[in-house]
């Protein structure tokens, strides 16, 4: 159950009802953390903005955005996160023993993998990171923009594992 009390899908703050919006036209539904964040209307704007800057613009496929989103959730160990990850990936098609295999990190597509185990690494322990990992995702084809792009990904998703997890959100909330 959440730690702090979510708001509903149907707020009387008129920036939170417009974000909520545009969020149940997206996603067909207000998540938890998005209504965690309705706490603070700026946060909840910020947050969604983010969210569909990164997932929505860039060179990376959105199968690739999930498959990071779902690797790093089950390295930070956010169950409900996984969750909705593996949701996403299903929405797209993707055949459920590759789901399983993108969360163990452990998929037959070497870019696939190699990609999972850069953003594992880098959500672990970025200090690890060596010019070396650089050069072989560029020899792979990656530009260095593709691997902003991965660490943006990388990042943002960490960050709502560490706030779901800590709000102890759940998929009932």
């Amino acid at each position: 159950m959440a730690r702090i009390r979510l708001a509903d899908e149907s707020p009387e703050n008129p920036q939170v009802r417009e974000v909520f919006a545009e969020i149940i036209e997206r996603a067909g539904r207000v998540p938890a953390a998005y209504r965690a964040f309705a706490r603070l209307p700026h946060v909840l704007q910020a947050n969604w903005n983010r969210t569909k800057n990164i997932l929505g613009q860039g060179n990376l496929p959105i199968v690739t955005k999930e498959a990071i989103a779902t690797r790093v959730s089950k390295v930070n160990g956010c169950n409900f996160c996984l969750l909705i990850h593996r949701a996403n990936l299903e929405k797209l098609e993707v055949p459920l023993p590759q789901i399983n295999a993108i969360e163990s990190g452990e998929v037959a597509d070497p870019n696939l993998r190699l990609v999972l185990e850069f953003v594992a690494l880098a959500t672990k322990t970025p200090e690890h990171i060596s010019d070396a990992h650089f050069e072989k995702l560029k020899g792979f084809g990656y530009t260095e923009e593709d691997i902003l792009e991965m660490l943006t990904v990388m990042e943002m998703y960490t960050g709502y594992n560490k706030i779901i997890v800590a709000l102890g959100l759940q998929p009932e909330d």
